[in-house]
């Protein structure tokens, strides 16, 4: 993985039976919902982006419609704040659980798996490397 991106065009993610191959096309990123963050996920965001603990807190989230935890915030558009303008997360070495397991260990609407430039294989196919750029070596 590089340091700010996605696991990168051909990238392989084991799930099961079945591989998750990210083509970095940030439907996920702009998909409705909301990321939870612990306070792991907060310690090493805010240190990652060299800021206290607060200051990251009081720039880059909110409190979650359940009131449970802090919850990313979104751009105006709807994308994560994190996702920048090629497709690529800005804390990408330090992203939360739940942005480094999506789409894979989620079940996620057909409407998404629309949007998703991602595919599935199964672990016995060995497909061959999309073209397109390249996120990641």
């Amino acid at each position: 993985m590089t340091p700010l991106g996605c696991p990168g065009v051909g990238a392989v993610i084991a799930m099961s039976e079945r591989l998750f191959h990210c083509r970095c096309c940030g439907a996920c990123c702009r998909w409705p919902g909301i990321v939870r963050l612990n306070e792991e996920a907060i310690t090493a965001i805010a240190a990652f982006l060299q800021l206290s603990q607060e200051e990251f807190r009081q720039q880059y989230t909110r409190l979650a419609p359940d009131r449970k935890c802090l919850i990313l915030t979104d751009r105006e558009d709807g994308a994560c704040v994190f996702l920048n303008r090629d497709n690529l997360c800005r804390i990408n070495p330090v992203k939360p659980t739940q942005c480094r397991t999506f789409p894979q260990h989620w079940q996620v609407e057909p409407e998404f798996q629309n949007t998703c430039q991602g595919f599935y294989s199964s672990v016995a196919e060995t497909p061959a490397r999309p073209s397109g750029r390249r996120c990641a070596d």
